[in-house]
């Protein structure tokens, strides 16, 4: 019995002691967390041109498929497959031996007809002589004049088969009608090419400067320029969109910005039925080699006039479904949101169209921790950089 008693006396000796020692110390105060940590930053107001941005195609403005004139085998090939070659060079040698001899026939002939032509047109100056001394007949005149006739006739044709012959044999040189870089040749020396449709072209050559874009718009854009145009108070008249020099910029794949600036060449006269868009291209200097035949592009076409705009951060715009919002910080720093109504892209920056005050602290990192009604530590930050360099190239042509 003694032992079962000290078995559970030990346990509630120091349960009541723990509980004794708990009571006599003090609760421990609630640890507070500080407000979150954002970055803050007013929004960034610059002079800006409102874009409208497509994906355009860049094409050549000239291509030719390189076949030959006349048949034969191909004795020589002047070009490096790829390399880019000027007007009139050399580009393929077909054997002339086979057009060398009909010229020299043609020659020939030529030589021999101009002999009778001669020939016949001094008998019939003899004959005519002795008809008016009547001297002869009628018939000897006729008879002769017809032989000259005949003789002049069969010159002239000489001629032409002269001519002919040395076209001919012109054409076993194949030359670029244009400058621009080559293709690679479908032929190789000692094959024989001739002149039937079916066989390849025996190879390409595509202008390299100028460069064209082609891109499409669609019918609401259109409307919107077509609407701007009349609103502007000058009347400008022209025969080519061409003589506006309205510019166009574009960017390639690898590009982040619209570095390269051409102006609007050409627009179609109808709007496609199945697509709703209208087709326009513009023309790029090209000089530098930035752009090949094939290439997909950015384009980006300036619309309106200049005006001043509020900026922020792109990745400071925050979507609720379909709304677009940012968190703003007040001057009790606490989290409030705003409502806008974005823009276009400049740079990383978004332009604001409606929405947010120019003074207003917009939360640009640290969106994740903040929530409105919160109040938070902003940490200042500085306006964002300069604008991007299509709108610095309008400002330089004004």
């Amino acid at each position: 019995m003694k032992r079962i008693d000290t078995f559970f006396a030990q346990p509630l000796a120091i349960m009541l002691a723990c509980y004794l020692c708990g009571c006599a110390q003090e609760a421990a105060p609630a640890v507070i967390a500080p407000p979150p940590e954002v970055t803050v930053a007013l929004p960034d107001q610059k002079e800006l041109t409102e874009f409208v941005e497509f994906t355009g195609r860049v094409e050549s403005p000239e291509t030719v498929a390189i076949r030959p004139r006349v048949s034969g085998y191909l004795d020589k090939i002047h070009f490096a497959d790829g390399q880019e070659v000027a007007e009139g060079s050399d580009l393929f040698e077909i054997d002339k031996r086979p057009y060398e001899n009909a010229r020299d026939n043609a020659l020939a002939q030529k030589t021999a007809a101009e002999t009778r032509r001669n020939t016949t047109s001094e008998k019939f100056g003899r004959t005519e002589t002795l008809f008016k001394k009547q001297a002869a007949t009628q018939a000897d005149l006729d008879i002769d004049k017809g032989a000259k006739d005949e003789a002049e006739a069969a010159f002239a044709a000489a001629k032409v088969a002269v001519t002919q012959a040395e076209l001919d044999l012109s054409f076993t040189t194949i030359t670029a009608p244009i400058s621009g870089r080559i293709s690679k040749s479908s032929m190789t020396e000692g094959n024989l090419v001739t002149t039937t449709g079916q066989n390849p072209p025996l190879t390409t050559i595509v202008s390299m400067n100028p460069m064209h874009i082609y891109f499409d718009v669609d019918e609401g854009t259109i409307l919107r320029f077509r609407q701007l145009w009349r609103s502007r108070e000058e009347n400008v008249q022209f025969t080519r969109v061409k003589e506006l020099q309205y510019p166009v910029f574009a960017g390639l794949a690898n590009e982040t910005d619209f570095p390269h600036q051409g102006v609007l060449d050409f627009i179609d006269n109808r709007v496609s039925n199945s697509t709703g868009t209208l087709q326009v291209r513009a023309e790029f200097d090209n000089s530098k080699r930035h752009f090949t035949p094939g290439f997909f592009v950015r384009v980006r076409v300036p619309f309106g006039s200049a005006r001043t705009t509020l900026l922020v951060p792109d990745r400071a715009v925050l979507s609720d479904q379909s709304l677009k919002y940012v968190l703003v910080v007040n001057k009790d720093n606490v989290v409030e949101r705003r409502d806008i109504v974005p823009g276009s892209l400049d740079a990383g920056l978004r332009v604001i169209e409606s929405g947010l005050g120019p003074d207003e602290r917009v939360i640009i990192n640290g969106v994740q921790r903040a929530r409105p009604g919160l109040k938070v530590d902003p940490q200042e930050q500085a306006k964002a950089p300069a604008a991007d360099a299509t709108s610095e190239a309008l400002k330089e042509k004004k």
